[in-house]
């Protein structure tokens, strides 16, 4: 539990991160060859290694969620995530609707004692980086039938080196195929103020000011899916922004950046898309390694570890 002078003091705009800012404005080159950006290069290789990340939406923000989470399910799904990397996560969005009978995270007690946790969840991965999974329903129920599907689906990506893989034989009713791929860009802040108030304080100045870059240039979640997630670690690297369905993290983000970080993230993601779309009209795999995005603020990438987050800045750089 913090004590109050802690959180004064971590909470508080610190100088030091308005120094850093007037030091690094010069060498915070958005483009993603990092030829400037190897001075801000402590941050590459941060990312925790994971092969698939699953969201579990909700219907409120990772500001109401408590610091840190009993539920049922997401600890039992946690566990055996962790046995072929994945990592489970709770996510708030407009654009990600709730499974109906979902009622909370599953703190309550009557919940607890019912088993009567219910999600829809989005899932990304190393199987499919160019888009996002669906599960339509996840329960205690059918829990170890989703998690064999995903973990089947992840082997099978991982024997071929990470390369995109077809989803056949790993669908059926726990995990749905979305008329191929949902294909649009998410963008998702961890906002979750109880776990640490930096996530609180600076991921939610963040999201404010996606949201508002994204609406001044009409751009909707048809194309862009902004979210809050609760804690994926690394609080002193707050804020926090994932971008899916690549899974590069990106840290130490301050709303004065985000607009050039959007530039940059569009770029990026128009670029991939393009040689997603040259590659199946050729009928070559589709895996091309794409630089870091937004290096000054790169910890890593889906699918790699430390050490392989770290060569590829360095390869790029």
């Amino acid at each position: 539990m913090l004590t109050l002078a802690p959180t004064l003091n971590v909470c508080r705009r610190a100088p030091s991160r308005l120094i850093r800012h007037r030091l690094y404005a010069a060498l915070r080159d958005f483009s993603s060859s990092p030829t400037r950006a190897s001075a801000l290069s402590s941050l590459a290789g941060t990312a925790p290694f994971h092969t698939a990340y699953v969201l579990l939406h909700t219907h409120d923000p990772p500001s109401s969620y408590p610091a840190r989470s009993t539920s049922p399910l997401w600890r039992a799904f946690t566990m055996k995530a962790r046995q072929w990397g994945g990592t489970v996560n709770f996510v708030w969005s407009p654009a990600l609707r709730p499974h109906p009978a979902y009622t909370g995270l599953g703190e309550e007690p009557e919940a607890k004692q019912r088993h009567t946790e219910v999600y829809s969840a989005s899932v990304f991965s190393i199987a499919h980086r160019h888009g996002r999974l669906e599960i339509p329903e996840l329960s205690l129920a059918n829990l170890d039938d989703v998690d064999e599907k995903l973990r089947a689906l992840v082997a099978h990506a991982a024997s071929r080196g990470g390369k995109h893989a077809e989803i056949d034989g790993t669908g059926g009713e726990g995990v749905r195929e979305l008329e191929g791929l949902d294909r649009r860009l998410h963008l998702y802040v961890c906002t979750h103020g109880a776990r640490d108030c930096r996530c609180g304080e600076g991921g939610n100045e963040v999201a404010r000011a996606f949201r508002r870059e994204l609406a001044k240039r009409g751009i909707g979640a048809k194309d862009v899916v902004l979210g809050e997630v609760a804690h994926v670690g690394g609080h002193k690297y707050a804020a926090n922004v994932l971008v899916y369905p690549y899974g590069d993290w990106l840290g130490t983000v301050q709303a004065f950046d985000v607009p050039a970080l959007l530039d940059e993230i569009l770029a990026w993601h128009a670029r991939h898309q393009e040689r997603v779309a040259q590659s199946a009209g050729s009928g070559q795999d589709a895996k091309v390694e794409m630089p870091p995005l937004c290096p000054p603020f790169w910890r890593g990438r889906m699918g790699f570890h430390k050490e392989e987050q770290i060569a590829l800045f360095q390869r790029a750089a």
